[in-house]
């Protein structure tokens, strides 16, 4: 049976369970929870199987599914079609590593399933009967269950605990399990394979915790050799953590973020945070001694690295495996590692190999080139990365240009690694050779469309420029879409900067280091050469300057400095700023004569700025950022800055205005303004037609959103999370675009617009998918009957409006405020009824008289919020007369049983048949809106839709022009009458309790809002 390697699992998880036992129940939901997370699925749709053996569909899934759940019920093994599943499922999932089988025992005791008694047994007794002749099937199956049933799986009895939170738990683990992702090691592998095999040989011991130590020069394959090696063994722990070249993180701050990572990763929590390193090691102890880790250190530089993150063999579980990759074999011998491996260079056939793979197009040797291959090769002395470097740089040249090239190493004298790498950027153009100092000094590990902005600004063409030196190997980008530069050639490209002054760092083009940049900035030592300074500041460093320090950088394009404390603040900025980030920035504001004409990046987060001068001229602004800027108070026009992007003033807490001219910005794609706690009104009206993304969340006092005067076709995500907005304006239905909008914690908000579902999915609840309607048709803006239908929530009785888009050409009915709740006592002349079924009818003459209804369902008490559709409708003499609903958040956290109250009346009399009785039918239905992720529905068909349970109406007395009569047109006998009499009194007696419940309920909620 073939085995995928692990880029081609088709499906994440393949779900094995007996279709009768927990289709519809325990695995459908598993199914759905699984599918919200992202995770893969494969559910079995066929609800009888032909036969017994599996179908070549179901076998190609089995063989492409990474993780497999079996789900045990009590009559799992009377069917013999799963147990031929469970074979083939255990069989693919025997090693090599890379495939998890989980067994979930479903209402079920594993020895059950182990010895098979109960209705295991009693199941096998049918089957050995059934298959007399065939014992080595049964067998087969014998030994697939006790194989299962010895594998530590999941225990679940109904009633025991909540089926939801077993369930997380369950997808937690998978989530883990699915992100532990195989390691890019190399394109071209060659001569991997051997070395790979030895370091594992070390790590094969019986000791409890094995630390291996991988060393070598600088290019040698020492990285590449340690993620080959995780992706052999990674599947063999309970928590993996691969810690991508640790050399030049050494500051407390550096190696605590170390600890996050590390801690994060193993133990798959988000929010772990390390104060400080000897609190970091204090957790580390705590937290993975009793864990099987698999942990690599790559690229370790200094023994404090080594302490604070593999202090001791005690801070780890039995049978974890440390493995560490320096260029420094005494730092092994330091920290006590004897198990330790040196790589080997490229023997003369593998160099030429790996040489002619990035030589040659589909990596074949040409033989014409063969003697001038080899000289190539000499000059690598076998180390990977040269070989790379030097055959991107000669790929699709000719002969001569070959020999040529090769000329230039034979002028190089020391024929070290630097030396032969630089003659890689000696031949770039000028502005790869930018963009490649660029990268070296600043930006290896950035996210490339940030590296991409910032190089632009720095007035290269970063595209072309980036493209070719990803061909000629000097750079690459990785699968999170990061800059990787291998760290020679970044030492090489940061050489080449220090040789333009190698006495005085203020005659250089880039600063990065921070004591070079401190002696420039304190000494004044600034001239026109430097072109960018990118300062990474410890928070506790005292800058000692004059403030004038960036007066003679006349050529300065990016300054960014992260945090830092100085003496005073800047006194001078330099006009030719493109690119001012500064956190912490501490002056209230920018200098007075600041011309700020190419500034395209403003961003001065935390800063004590107080005003933004927007009258400068910042004609080329394109992104805003004063995030957690505490001290301001307003946002001033921004009518000036023409091409501005992106606004951010994310948690300013003081900021209380926003200019309304924010509303009207052509090219605004981002406007964030997230934890503005005191922030009332973000602007009365927005037209922002380039708007992508509006976050508003956590502005706990903002009560109403702006108008949308203008068609927004490009927003795609609106956050109003923990806002205080009780209701969105009709004018709403202008964001066409909207694609999801988010309400999670937004108690308030109760009421939503109708319109706006057949177009976005809506969210209410933290890590649960959102919900569409469920007709996509395009709807017109409805008629609207305002505060007519009086609900209770969680948060107690609230009005919502109704909408009705269905109109007759007499259009007399409609939803009104139901008198009832406000006094009680304006119907006591009324008749009325309760019932439990699924319409109510009755027949009157001449005029419609007013309906007083109140509904009740109850849905499962549930996690997570739901989004319900209520529609009513009410048809007169088998006409539809009256179609209105309404959709909105029903709060699930307490409160099970919605109660709905709201009249129905005519607004002219004389409309229906004066002397003919009427009949008048009324239905009401409840809807869950269907989650977005939502495909087979198996797991939720039970609860979409909801009939009424109980629902009671009163009726204006009309005398004889009112009858419950099936038809009151027929006579009816003593007997019959006398029945009428008495179900009405009975009616009436639950009307009333009914009613007394409603009027206990309102008091209750208004005695709880008064507390």
């Amino acid at each position: 049976m073939a085995v995928p390697s692990s880029c081609d699992w088709t499906h994440d998880v393949f779900l094995s369970f007996r279709g009768t036992d927990t289709r519809n129940t325990f695995t459908g939901n598993l199914f759905n929870s699984l599918q919200q997370r992202g995770i893969n699925t494969f559910f079995d749709e066929d609800t009888i199987h032909e036969g017994d053996e599996i179908t070549p569909t179901l076998l190609q899934a089995i063989e492409h599914s990474r993780i497999f759940i079996a789900v045990f019920s009590k009559d799992y093994a009377s069917s013999t079609f799963c147990l031929n599943e469970l074979v083939t499922i255990l069989e693919c999932a025997k090693p090599p590593p890379g495939r998890l089988f989980i067994p979930i025992f479903y209402d079920v005791d594993p020895s059950h399933i182990r010895y098979l008694t109960g209705t295991y047994g009693k199941a096998f007794k049918k089957h050995e009967k059934r298959f007399r002749n065939d014992k080595d099937k049964v067998q087969k199956w014998r030994n697939a269950l006790l194989q299962a049933a010895n594998v530590a799986g999941c225990h679940f009895k109904p009633g025991s605990e909540s089926e939801y939170k077993f369930i997380r738990k369950i997808v937690d683990k998978i989530s883990i399990e699915i992100n532990r992702v195989h390691l890019n090691v190399a394109s071209k592998p060659v001569g991997l394979k051997s070395q790979m095999l030895k370091v594992k040989s070390l790590l094969e011991s019986n000791e409890r915790v094995i630390m291996v130590g991988i060393y070598g020069i600088g290019g040698i394959g020492k990285s590449t050799l340690a993620r080959a090696v995780h992706n052999l063994v990674a599947d063999q722990f309970e928590g993996v953590c691969y810690l991508a070249d640790i050399r030049q993180k050494t500051t407390n701050d550096d190696l605590a973020h170390l600890q996050e990572t590390l801690l994060s990763e193993i133990l798959g929590e988000k929010d772990i945070k390390v104060v400080d390193v000897h609190k970091g090691i204090s957790m580390i102890k705590r937290r993975l001694q009793r864990k099987k880790v698999l942990l690599i250190l790559d690229n370790i530089e200094k023994d404090k690295q080594l302490q604070v993150l593999v202090g001791g063999h005690d801070w780890f579980g039995s049978g974890s495996k440390i493995i560490i990759t320096t260029r420094n074999k005494h730092l092994l011998a330091t920290h006590g590692i004897v198990k330790v491996y040196e790589v080997q260079q490229l023997n003369k056939e593998n160099a030429l190999e790996l040489f002619s793979c990035h030589a040659f197009k589909h990596g074949k040797l040409d033989p014409s080139y063969v003697d001038t291959a080899k000289r190539a090769v000499s000059y690598c002395h076998g180390l990977p990365l040269a070989l790379e470097v030097i055959g991107s740089q000669l790929f699709g040249k000719s002969l001569a240009v070959w020999k040529s090239s090769l000329d230039i190493y034979d002028g190089v004298i020391c024929k070290d690694i630097h030396d032969i790498l630089k003659v890689s950027y000696d031949v770039l153009e000028e502005n790869e050779k930018g963009i490649f100092l660029d990268i070296a000094c600043f930006f290896n590990s950035y996210e490339i469309g940030y590296v991409k902005e910032i190089l632009y600004l720095h007035g290269f063409h970063a595209e072309n420029g980036i493209k070719d030196l990803t061909d000629k190997s000097l750079m690459k980008i990785d699968i999170n879409g990061c800059v990787r530069m291998h760290d020679l050639i970044q030492d090489m490209g940061r050489a080449i900067v220090r040789q333009e002054s190698t006495l005085e760092p203020g005659r250089r083009s880039r600063l990065w280091f921070s004591d070079d940049i401190l002696h420039v900035l304190e000494e004044n030592k600034g001239t026109d050469s430097i072109e960018v300074i990118i300062a990474d500041l410890r928070k506790d460093r005292k800058v000692k300057w004059c403030g004038k320090a960036f007066g003679q950088m006349k050529n300065l394009k990016v300054l960014i400095i992260r945090n830092g404390v100085f003496s005073q603040s800047p006194q001078i900025l330099p006009s030719s700023l493109k690119v001012l980030d500064w956190s912490g920035y501490q002056s209230s504001s920018l200098p007075f004569d600041f011309n700020p004409k190419n500034l395209a990046i403003l961003n001065l987060p935390e800063s004590y700025l107080k005003q933004f001068e927007s009258f400068k001229v910042f004609e080329m602004l394109n992104f805003l950022d004063f995030e957690a800027c505490k001290y301001l108070t307003e946002i001033p026009s921004l009518s000036r800055l023409p091409k501005l992007g992106a606004l951010c003033v994310d948690y300013c807490t003081n900021l209380v205005r926003i200019h309304d001219s924010v509303g009207y910005l052509e090219r605004l794609v981002l406007l964030s303004a997230q934890g503005c706690t005191q922030l009332e009104i973000l602007v009365p009206c927005i037209n922002l037609p380039s708007l992508e993304t509006l976050d508003l969340r956590g502005c706990s006092c903002l009560e109403r959103f702006p108008e949308v005067v203008g068609v927004m076709e490009n927003i795609k995500d609106v956050y109003l999370d923990q806002t205080a907005i009780k209701q969105l304006p009709f004018t709403f239905e202008n964001l066409v675009g909207l694609q999801r909008l988010f309400l999670r914690g937004c108690q308030r908000m109760i009421q939503l617009p109708s319109y706006i579902f057949p177009k976005c999915e809506i969210i209410t609840s933290y890590g649960c998918r959102g919900f569409r309607s469920f007709n996509n048709e395009e709807k017109v803006r409805p008629k609207v009957f305002v505060d007519a239908m009086l609900v209770h929530n969680e948060g107690g009785w609230s009005y919502l409006n109704m909408y009705s888009r269905y109109t007759t050409s007499n259009d007399v009915l409609e939803v009104c405020t139901p008198l009832c709740e406000t006094n009680f006592s304006r119907f006591r002349d009324k008749e009325g009824s309760a019932s439990n079924k699924s319409s109510l009818s009755f027949w009157f003459r001449n005029n419609f008289p007013r309906i007083a209804l109140m509904c009740q369902v109850e849905y499962e008490k549930h996690l997570d919020n739901m989004v319900l559709n209520f529609e009513l409708n009410v048809l007169i003499n088998g006409t539809k007369q009256l179609t209105s609903s309404c959709e909105y958040i029903f709060y699930t956290e307490k409160v099970t049983t919605q109660t709905l109250n709201f009249d129905v009346i005519c607004k002219v009399e004389g409309v229906f048949s004066e002397n003919e009785w009427n009949l008048v039918e009324i239905l009401c239905e409840f809807k869950r809106l269907i989650p977005c992720d939502f495909e087979g529905g198996m797991a939720y068909r039970d609860w979409t839709t909801k009939r009424i349970v109980k629902w009671v109406f009163l009726i204006e007395n009309k005398g004889d022009d009112l009858s419950y009569l099936d038809n009151p047109n027929s006579p009816m006998s003593t007997e019959e009458k006398f029945l009428e009499i008495e179900e009405i009194k009975e009616r009436l007696l639950v009307l009333t309790i009914l009613i007394l419940l409603c009027q206990q309920l309102k008091r209750i909620s208004r005695d709880t809002r008064n507390k």
